[in-house]
């Protein structure tokens, strides 16, 4: 039965300096760049459609609000037209105002070549007038 004996030697190579090689470091720094530049790619492209995103929702909510503005101003058409009725005017004139049709000599109408003066009154007030009718 043979006897096996193994004696362990120890190697010290804290003294021994490795030698960088310079083509694996041009290696690695161009591997570097280039994973960067893909990096920044990839990053533009992601603004670009994160914006791309935006401005469809810009849109979408600038054409809702041009519908609302022209729903709002398609009202406000139907309104001032039937503010302008005169039979509605005429009416809110006699109920709510108290007005009355003017009587003959109440209405005085003037010209551009005539000048600034109230012309003289009838033989009957316009006051008297109004009450005999």
């Amino acid at each position: 039965m043979p006897i096996e004996i193994q004696f362990e030697k120890r190697i010290n190579n804290n003294n021994v300096v490795r030698e960088t090689d310079s083509n694996h470091r041009w290696e690695y720094l161009f591997l570097t760049l280039l994973g960067g530049l893909f990096l920044v790619g990839l990053l533009f492209y992601g603004w670009q459609h994160y914006r791309w995103i935006q401005y469809g929702y810009r849109i979408e909510e600038a054409q809702k609000k041009k519908e609302q503005l022209a729903e709002v101003g398609r009202q406000l058409r139907l309104e001032r037209a039937s503010l302008r009725n005169p039979q509605r005017i005429d009416a809110i004139a006699r109920g709510e105002l108290g007005m009355v049709v003017p009587v003959p000599g109440q209405l005085v109408t003037f010209r551009p070549e005539a000048p600034f003066s109230i012309p003289g009154s009838t033989s009957q007030p316009a006051a008297e007038l109004a009450a005999t009718r």
